[in-house]
């Protein structure tokens, strides 16, 4: 099953979201999994350190402490920034602390991986005001796919009440033994134009160009350039000619500024 083979259930272009989904059993790509527990380090009320966790009374290592099923009484923490020493160096890595927050989720992977990898790919979805997105203009922009790293969550009572979007900085693995505990009221999908539009944006943001940006660079080197915005906007090339160290411009045919380099 390819990517063109995961948008099943309802195509209308007017909705967001799949009203009657076929196989409400299964999970696709573009599905939304509710309470999904996503791991982050605790920068903003810690700064950017790990604190690192070891059993108190004999400093080992927390597997090694919670082996057969017991727990330590207390643990040490100790900063991260203190010694390079104190990370410990063996296969199991090192355990930290960190915050879990329960938040919805988007399925990214395509459709045969989510039904048959160990780990799905989920970017969290937060409220709009967390993407300092303060004003229509920018909310426009959001929902055109004018940011990258950000995909439009329509609200979708109860479980996301407001305007959303999904955190593709921030996309992390959950495995799949907690995936299957996932009961059908715990799950809905984007219909399927969005989730084709859902495709294109990750394909935008993961592969775009290697680019030069007009706007603080000049051509690294002679040589046709194209426009970026005009290729994967519009379909169409766009190219310049220029010498090595003119002034890169800005398109005139969308006014974009990102130019590649043709043949390089």
């Amino acid at each position: 099953m390819n990517s063109s083979e995961s948008t099943p259930g309802n195509i209308d272009e007017d909705t967001f979201y799949d009203s009657s989904p076929l196989e409400p059993y299964l999970l696709y790509q573009a599905e939304i999994l509710t309470n999904v527990p996503i791991l982050r380090m605790p920068w903003e009320e810690m700064g950017c350190r790990w604190l690192l966790l070891r059993a108190a009374r004999t400093a080992r290592p927390l597997h090694e402490a919670l082996q057969h099923g017991s727990t330590p009484g207390t643990v040490r923490v100790l900063d991260s920034n203190q010694s390079s020493i104190e990370w410990q160096t063996n296969d199991r890595g090192d355990y930290a602390l960190g915050v879990l927050d329960k938040t919805p989720v988007l399925v990214l992977n395509q459709t045969c991986d989510v039904q048959n990898k160990q780990f799905l790919q989920v970017a969290p979805i937060f409220p709009l005001d967390k993407a300092d997105v303060d004003d229509a203009e920018e909310f426009e922009k959001l929902k055109q796919g004018h940011r990258y790293s950000a995909f439009w969550i329509k609200r979708h009572m109860p479980e996301i009440p407001t305007e959303s979007y999904a955190d593709l900085e921030l996309i992390q693995a959950v495995h799949t033994s907690y995936i299957n505990r996932i009961r059908p009221n715990e799950h809905f999908r984007l219909n399927g134009a969005k989730t084709r539009l859902l495709q294109r944006r990750i394909t935008r943001y993961f592969g775009r160009a290697n680019s030069f940006d007009a706007r603080v660079e000049s051509a690294p080197a002679p040589g046709t350039y194209l426009c970026t915005k005009c290729y994967f906007d519009f379909g169409r090339a766009t190219p310049v000619q220029l010498s090595e160290g003119a002034p890169l411009p800005e398109c005139t045919e969308c006014h974009g500024t990102d130019w590649v380099l043709q043949g390089r």
